[in-house]
């Protein structure tokens, strides 16, 4: 086999001879010239490991406490894993020199790159994934002592931000394993770095930045941290094209119109298709906008589980006197802007021949005016202190008896 980067003959391509020749992966080889991995490997490097004893033990003097602030973070980010005696730590290919970082960072703790392959029977061909490993003894210890330096607090939380956090459309979104573990966070960032976060209902445990102006403090405040790893500073602040992403769900709902005068009055059914449009710039990582499998998970619990076979005006008192598809759009709107701060327009299809498109407020005009008040015609307090009924009490006997009737 020839190499096509130096020209040399091998018997078998591999990570070791390429980072020699070009500095490139066998994985980074066959994307850069368009080949399946299955031609590149033989079967019994499948499934091979990084053996115990090609680990190093951690030495008797232990870390130090910036490589304890850096896996304090990957471990916040659920980048650790443990696998038999061995503790792994994943990343992107698309962003190896990050996970090259952190293998210099927690050298203290014996970690070792290691670029995996196997053959995944659903995907029909070999992938590869990109790790380090160290033997979990090595990890026994705490990351990060009690009296540790606010310098290595905020080393810990800026690796977490640049394994885990995501921005979109100007919104820093983060997750967690735990909800302790996202309350510490949201505390850190508010104290330290005047950050506003909040909680969202997404399934896991999920942190936003409160306002873009808080993402802006968060990512300024740990700017010295994260431009120390290659790429994180440039994916928060992409130069990438921006483009629109569309998902498509479907809900069975009846519903009726309050004093329409035709047959819209009487309860009806049908069936609505949803589709909710985001738009962004290309994360520069990823590749996409946004995950389709987080746009699904967010439409469904906020609109398809509310709506699926219920009556449109017994699901939420806002559509109680008139579930229009108008109004059930600025419904919907207003129940996923939290969670998509770049949705672009709605598209509610009623039947195929009747639909309704609507673009809503972004997410900071929201914030500021509140909900439209074409949704709390009947739930506003003020609709019972209305001058005009003032009549109805003149009399106290009536007042009594309009109240009780």
């Amino acid at each position: 086999m020839n190499c096509k980067e130096c020209g040399a003959s091998v018997a078998e391509l591999d990570t070791r001879h390429l980072l020699g020749c070009c500095g490139l992966t066998l994985q980074e080889y066959a994307l850069r010239h368009a080949l399946p991995l299955d031609l590149l490997l033989s079967p019994d490097r499948l499934g091979a490991g990084i053996a115990d004893a090609e680990l190093p033990r951690m030495p008797a003097a232990g870390p130090n406490e910036a490589a304890g602030a850096v896996l304090a973070g990957l471990q916040l980010a659920g980048r650790v894993r443990k696998a038999g005696s061995q503790c792994h730590i994943s990343g992107e290919v698309a962003w190896l020199d990050l996970l090259f970082w952190d293998m210099a960072q927690l050298a203290p703790y014996g970690f070792r790159f290691h670029q995996a392959y196997q053959y995944a029977a659903d995907a029909h061909r070999v992938v590869a994934s990109n790790q380090l490993a160290a033997l979990c003894g090595n990890l026994s210890s705490p990351c990060l002592s009690a009296g540790c330096l606010a310098s290595e607090r905020r080393l810990k939380y800026a690796t977490y931000l640049a394994h885990a956090g995501e921005l979109h459309a100007g919104y820093l979104f983060m997750p967690f394993d735990s909800a302790d573990e996202a309350d510490d966070t949201a505390e850190y960032f508010s104290r330290e770095l005047l950050a506003a976060t909040c909680r969202l209902d997404a399934g896991t445990p999920l942190l936003r930045t409160q306002t873009r102006a808080d993402a802006a403090r968060l990512l300024d405040g740990l700017r010295q941290e994260l431009e120390a790893m290659p790429g994180v500073w440039q994916r928060f602040h992409p130069r990438t094209p921006a483009v629109a992403v569309s998902k498509e769900v479907v809900f069975d709902s009846a519903h009726f119109l309050t004093d329409h005068p035709a047959k819209c009055s009487n309860l009806h059914g049908g069936r609505y298709v949803l589709h909710v449009t985001v738009s962004d710039t290309i994360d520069p990582v990823t590749g996409c906008v946004l995950d389709y499998g987080y746009l699904k998970r967010v439409v469904n619990k906020r609109v398809v589980e509310c709506f699926d076979h219920h009556t449109l005006n017994y699901a939420n008192p806002e559509l109680a006197w008139r579930s229009t598809t108008e109004l059930l759009s600025v419904f919907i709107w207003e129940q996923l802007i939290d969670f998509l701060p770049g949705l672009s327009r709605l598209t509610l299809y009623e039947t195929p021949q009747s639909w309704c498109q609507y673009t809503g407020p972004d997410l900071e005009t929201w914030q500021q005016r509140g909900g439209n008040p074409l949704l709390t015609r009947f739930t506003d307090p003020a609709l019972g202190r209305s001058p005009w009924r003032q009549s109805l009490y003149e009399n106290p006997r009536e007042k009594e008896r309009v109240h009780y009737d």
